[in-house]
C-alpha cells in the first residue's frame, strides 16, 4: 500500500481496488459491489459479500478501511453481508 506521502495521488477507484485486493487476501471468495457515493463523511460505501464469521470480517474490513484512508485520504465505508445476498446489478 502507498505510504502517507502518496495521499490523494491515488484515485478513488484505485483506493477501492486496494481495499478489495487486501480483503481478498484473507477472504478470496469475497464479492464486492459499490453502493453509490457515501452518505455522510465517507467517500464511498462498499458492500462485501462473503460467508463466515461476520464480526471477524467486519473488524478486518474496518482495519483495511483505516489503512486505505491513511494511505490515500479516501474513506471507504465497508458493509459485510452474507454471500447469498450478492447479485450483479
Amino acid at each position: 500500500m502507498p505510504n502517507v506521502r502518496d495521499r490523494r495521488q491515488t484515485s478513488l477507484g484505485q483506493a477501492v481496488e486496494m481495499f478489495k485486493a487486501e480483503f481478498a487476501k484473507r477472504y478470496p471468495e469475497s464479492r464486492f459491489l459499490i453502493d453509490g457515493e457515501g452518505y455522510e463523511d465517507e467517500d464511498l460505501d462498499l458492500n462485501i459479500y462473503v460467508d463466515g464469521d461476520q464480526l471477524e470480517q467486519e473488524q478486518y474490513a474496518v482495519e483495511i478501511s483505516h489503512t486505505v484512508q491513511s494511505a490515500t485520504g479516501y474513506f471507504i465505508l465497508p458493509f459485510v453481508q452474507a454471500a447469498a445476498g450478492y447479485s450483479e446489478r
